[in-house]
């Protein structure tokens, strides 16, 4: 009944312009009215600017930015496999983002609306926004190595961009290490003496923004006492080293009865090995690299040492099996480039 009264009066009213040369709008352009003030509506709800966030824990992220004159509230939006959607609408210029997975970047956008009619009209996005939450904290950190001056820890593997180790320090709490790994080795400890570390991950967003985990349980180590190299290691480690190079020349114990090198005769293969540890010298014999062991080094050190050259020597064999090495070791010679003097010097003899 009322759509037909509208309708009723629309009609007189065109009757009654026509000969005035008067526009006569058709009911469709009541509808266009209606949109034109839409539209002017939603040019006047602002743009948000001064989008922000703080990370609150490793799954909720708190956005803020700054008011929009006349606007009825905002809604947030997040981007998710390229595209942004919609998360909340809100009334304040803040909100909290939550149940999101740790160490993740996220990325934001916000615009203003208005309450039009009943229906909200929006104005245009706001710039986005990155950032990321924060990783879980780190565990199972423990101690995997110590020796008289290094200190080995490994901890379980989370998602992150890094790990940060840290170490206690005259009371605080020091930065040590930053590490892509689940391990990490420290050097130049004291020997007989104890410290405290503690591991938390870290994440950044694309601003490289560092977000931080909670910090691991914190572990001690204490370094072994430091025990210098005497003589009588020295003299051990020359014997293991050569029992080694013998087991190693294959070659020699197929074609020994082939070499007459010093004009000697020997009956066996070991005579033979005895023949060469007693003749050969740096001035008669040649040899690929020169190795040095300082006084001040420790007996833990000679062992890292020992395993070394078993793996020079295995390489060795492995290119020229036709040798027979002659592990021999001298006091540093005058203008050998080692430092600090004095040293031990460890020669591959051939």
């Amino acid at each position: 009944m009322k759509n037909s009264f509208k309708r009723t009066t629309a009609a007189i009213l065109a009757t009654m312009m026509i000969g005035t040369g008067m526009y006569v709008p058709t009911l469709d352009h009541y509808n266009l009215f209606s949109q034109t003030s839409v539209t002017a509506e939603a040019a006047s709800v602002g743009k948000p600017t001064g989008l922000k966030s703080k990370t609150l824990s490793n799954s909720k992220i708190k956005l803020t930015w700054k008011k929009v004159k006349r606007a009825s509230g905002y809604t947030v939006y997040m981007r998710e496999n390229g595209k942004y959607k919609k998360v909340a609408n809100c009334k304040s210029n803040t909100y909290t983002v939550k149940k999101l997975p740790n160490a993740s970047r996220k990325y934001f956008k916000v615009r203003a609306y208005k309450t039009v009619k009943g229906k909200k009209v929006y104005g245009a996005y706001s710039a986005s926004w990155n950032t990321a939450t924060n990783p879980q904290a780190c565990k199972g950190l423990k101690v995997s190595k110590v020796t008289d001056k290094e200190i080995t820890l490994s901890w379980s593997k989370i998602g992150c961009t890094n790990y940060r180790v840290y170490m206690l320090d005259n009371g605080k709490w020091e930065l040590v290490s930053v590490t892509n790994y689940t391990s990490c080795t420290l050097y130049n400890f004291d020997g007989n003496s104890t410290y405290k570390f503690k591991v938390r991950a870290c994440k950044k967003d694309d601003r490289n923004v560092s977000h931080y985990g909670k910090y691991s349980s914190v572990v001690s180590a204490k370094t072994h006492k430091q025990v210098k190299i005497t003589q009588a290691d020295i003299d051990a480690m020359q014997k293991e080293l050569q029992e080694y190079s013998r087991s190693k020349a294959n070659y020699i114990r197929e074609h020994y009865t082939e070499f007459w090198k010093f004009g000697i005769d020997y009956n066996t293969v070991d005579e033979y090995f005895a023949l060469l540890d007693n003749e050969l010298t740096p001035e008669n014999a040649s040899y690929d690299d020169v190795y040095a062991i300082h006084f001040t080094d420790t007996k833990e050190d000679l062992q890292e040492f020992i395993e070394l050259y078993k793996r020079h020597l295995d390489y060795e064999y492995k290119i020229r099996n036709d040798v027979y090495y002659v592990v021999h070791v001298d006091c540093c010679p005058n203008g050998i480039d080692v430092k600090p003097f004095p040293c031990w010097t460890v020669y591959p003899l051939y």
